[in-house]
């Protein structure tokens, strides 16, 4: 499946008169033979063939069913990777989104003081998003708590952030620096901020167990807008709750006909579905039954609560956490090491790494493919990566404050290409992967 799409070219200029005469011609029709299949006048083909009018979807049918054709042979095609590469240069000139926070409660949209840069935004089908954060001080009487998403990890680039972070046992502060990082449950109500007069900056990649999310931006000449889901006012009841109503839509039913299915009063059902009425265990199983959906569906993405709440790893801690061992031997090849930034935190859906890629020259790269996606950002050196794309091997290299997002089933290989005798003989990067089959899918057990 492509994962990231875009199509070249100005919509207003298809070409499809001229894809449509050459398969006509193709078939030694003439303009009369081709108009009478359509049962339209020559005059008016010769229009369309010359580009000089629009076609309606209906028409474009037609035209494709007479040609017996399917529509992508008038379309333009779209040119697709499965890899998408933010420079750091590039950022430098995007204007940073403002974020908003939807509140569920009130159906309303709040700003929030950090800015965002999304780092994947065209990759289509994320499990987990990327996005460099400008984090800026804000004072006490103004702190908003928000929550969203299931799992957040960051790691701080530049200035020093506060975290306060409400858990079940407290309010928890975390105060941390350049190279600091922190893992976390983000539907637990939080608040960042720059500890000094300046913003901080830092890498972000939130993950939700309930599948893709990519999020949704307004389009326009002035900044893009990210939308996140506010969690805080939200409990498991009503979670569960938008998935029975969701069920009941996709499946075409009245309220009236989806009770008499579950043997219930349409009454009572209005309260499940509004989230004031608790669900029993025992109501949840007969849906399922009835529906022939798994328990995850209706459970998955809920907030249950488990310690830890969260974990830190110091930047003065990471040349000492315990290298891992990668499964895929050619994944490794010995010039990579791989530490953990997940401290402790247990039932991550997503597994961030500091590597340390030793520099090489020798060739062919090895490549390999895993289950899941991936994404790099380049801390310090210069990283190339190899790929495949159209069956060719191509190379994309990579410099301090770049990154990339990748499908990382299809054949690829970070290599350290930073070989000046005046610079480091490595790259250094953080590496995160999503790959929904455990991080011992990835690396030998510790």
């Amino acid at each position: 499946m492509p994962v990231y799409s875009n199509l070249e070219g100005d919509y207003s200029a298809l070409g499809l008169g001229r894809r449509m005469r050459e398969l006509r011609k193709s078939r030694g029709w003439t303009l009369q033979d081709l108009a009478s299949k359509l049962s339209i006048s020559i005059a008016s083909l010769s229009t369309i063939e010359n580009d000089k009018a629009t076609v309606d979807v209906e028409r474009l049918v037609a035209i494709c069913n007479a040609l017996g054709v399917e529509p992508g042979a008038l379309l333009p095609r779209g040119r697709s990777s499965h890899y998408h590469v933010a420079t750091r240069a590039a950022l430098e000139h995007q204007e940073a989104a403002a974020l908003r926070i939807v509140d569920h409660a009130k159906g309303s949209q709040t700003p929030y003081h950090n800015l965002l840069r999304p780092l994947a935004a065209p990759f289509v089908g994320k499990h987990f998003e990327p996005f460099e954060i400008e984090i800026r001080p804000v004072p006490d009487d103004e702190l908003r708590f928000i929550s969203h998403h299931h799992e957040e990890f960051f790691f701080v680039l530049r200035g020093e952030v506060e975290c306060l972070l409400k858990t079940p046992d407290g309010l928890v502060q975390e105060v941390l620096g350049p190279g600091d990082c922190i893992y976390f449950w983000s539907f637990l109500p939080h608040c960042l901020r720059s500890t000094t007069s300046e913003p901080a900056s830092s890498v972000h990649v939130f993950c939700s167990v309930q599948g893709s999310m990519d999020s949704e931006r307004a389009s326009g000449p002035t900044s893009a807008i990210v939308y996140f889901q506010d969690m805080s006012a939200r409990t498991m009841t009503q979670l569960i709750a938008q998935k029975i109503a969701g069920l009941r839509r996709a499946r075409g039913m009245s309220l009236a006909e989806f009770a008499r299915e579950l043997a219930i009063g349409p009454r009572h059902l209005t309260e499940i579905e509004r989230g004031n009425r608790p669900v029993s265990v025992q109501f949840l199983i007969t849906l399922c039954r009835r529906f022939h959906k798994p328990l995850e569906h209706f459970l998955a993405g809920t907030t249950t609560v488990c310690r830890p709440y969260h974990t830190v790893v110091r930047a003065r801690d990471i040349p000492g956490l315990l290298t891992r061992t990668r499964r895929l031997p050619e994944a490794g090849a010995g010039d990579q090491e791989f530490r953990s930034l997940a401290g402790d935190f247990a039932n991550l859906d997503m597994h961030p790494y500091y590597v340390r890629v030793m520099a090489r020259s020798e060739e062919p790269v090895s490549l390999h493919e895993h289950h899941g996606q991936e994404f790099v950002f380049v801390l310090n050196g210069e990283a190339t990566l190899v790929t495949i794309q159209d069956g060719e091997e191509i190379r994309h290299v990579l410099s301090a404050g770049d990154s990339c997002f990748i499908d990382s089933a299809v054949p690829h290989r970070f290599v350290s290409t930073g070989l000046s005798p005046y610079g480091l003989p490595h790259t250094e990067l953080i590496d995160v992967f999503w790959t929904g089959l455990g991080k011992d899918y990835l690396f030998k057990a510790e």
